[in-house]
């Protein structure tokens, strides 16, 4: 499967340009880059397109430094749902194993390794099957330090900055947000710390929003391992279309460029028909919707393409042996029942 990076990631490097006034539009069309895939919250935009925005960018705004100015900008938003499961976490050890587990949500250009070296120190690897651009290896790890930092409200240091790219002409941006020895040339990207900075508190911890965000977490990474399989393309479809009521098996046969008959039977080589597939992917959507209390049974109905209220009462008793209500009352035994995962 081709790498590729979340929307929201892309989102870091045009927040940045935009703020610093360049022209978002000219650099969009230059790079391939469409609106329609930026408003689409769950696409992902191929590794090669993300690298080409990051130089095109870098070109139009005249800053060599790029990478790492975007990354020492990053916010919770841009990672996602992993960064909102980090910054609940109780600690950074918490919070780098949850990176370590959800990653790919953000990005599978490479895989983010921890290993112990000398000295009881760490090493964090974003480890590629080539060596990423200057730009992209910059951007990872300056973001990796800040939003350590933020997380946690220290100021803390890596002890050592690897780089797999020549040394740049000027090193004033990096000695400004590494704060410590930056080697270049090394073959590798990645960070060295101290072991024991992994028991430091997160300012912002929250056991329940990381219960929650983990559960999400979770069935993404669940989606997203399935994303080359003709069911989780379906499935990403279907959660889309269930608002219109739109999820006639001939319309999915289109999305999909199949005929409806050949729909049929490679979904049934895959262990599904296409209506057992609409009421599953009802029945993942309905757990992320009972979270947000803000929305009545009426409108949750409605939002899973229900006829009416009844019908959604029905179907959720037969999914989880409960009411909505009762799963609103008694959250922690809709979880046991759904089979879905708890915090560690």
């Amino acid at each position: 499967m081709t790498a590729s990076v979340s929307v929201a990631y892309v989102q870091s490097v045009l927040d940045y340009v935009e703020q610093a006034g360049g022209d978002i539009r000219s650099l969009m069309t230059a790079t391939g880059l469409t609106r329609a895939t930026l408003d689409d919250t769950h696409a992902r935009v191929p590794a090669a397109l993300f690298a080409r925005l990051f130089d095109a960018a870098a070109t139009l705004l005249g800053e060599p430094d790029l990478g790492l100015k975007v990354g020492a900008a990053i916010k919770p938003g841009h990672y996602g749902v992993l960064g909102y499961v980090v910054m609940s976490c109780d600690t950074l050890a918490d919070a780098l194993a949850r990176h370590l587990r959800y990653q790919a949500l953000v990005a599978d250009i490479g895989e983010a390794r921890l290993e112990p070296v000398d000295g009881g120190r760490l090493r964090l690897r974003w480890v590629t099957e080539v060596p990423p651009t200057r730009q992209l290896a910059e951007h990872n790890l300056a973001g990796w330090v800040t939003y350590a930092r933020w997380i946690t409200a220290n100021a803390s240091n890596p002890d050592l900055v690897l780089l797999p790219h020549a040394r740049p002409a000027s090193t004033r941006v990096h000695e400004s947000i590494f704060r410590c020895p930056v080697r270049f040339e090394t073959g590798q990207t990645a960070l060295e710390f101290p072991a024991s900075l992994l028991s430091t508190r997160i300012a912002q911890a929250d056991p329940g929003l990381r219960a929650q965000m983990d559960r999400y977490a979770h069935r993404l990474l669940d989606e997203y391992a399935r994303e080359t399989t003709l069911e989780g393309r379906l499935r990403h479809w279907l959660r889309k279309q269930l608002t219109s009521g739109g999820c006639q098996l001939e319309s999915a046969a289109s999305v999909v460029e199949l005929t409806p008959r050949t729909l049929q039977r490679r979904l049934g080589e895959e262990g599904w028909t296409f209506n057992r597939l609409i009421d599953d992917t009802r029945k993942e959507l309905a757990l992320d919707l009972m979270t947000n209390e803000a929305l009545s049974g009426a409108e949750l109905a409605f939002m899973l393409g229900f006829s009416d209220q009844t019908a959604f009462t029905r179907a959720f008793r037969r999914w989880f042996g409960m009411t909505p209500g009762q799963a609103r009352d008694d959250p922690r035994q809709l979880l046991a029942k759904s089979g879905e995962p708890g915090p560690d």
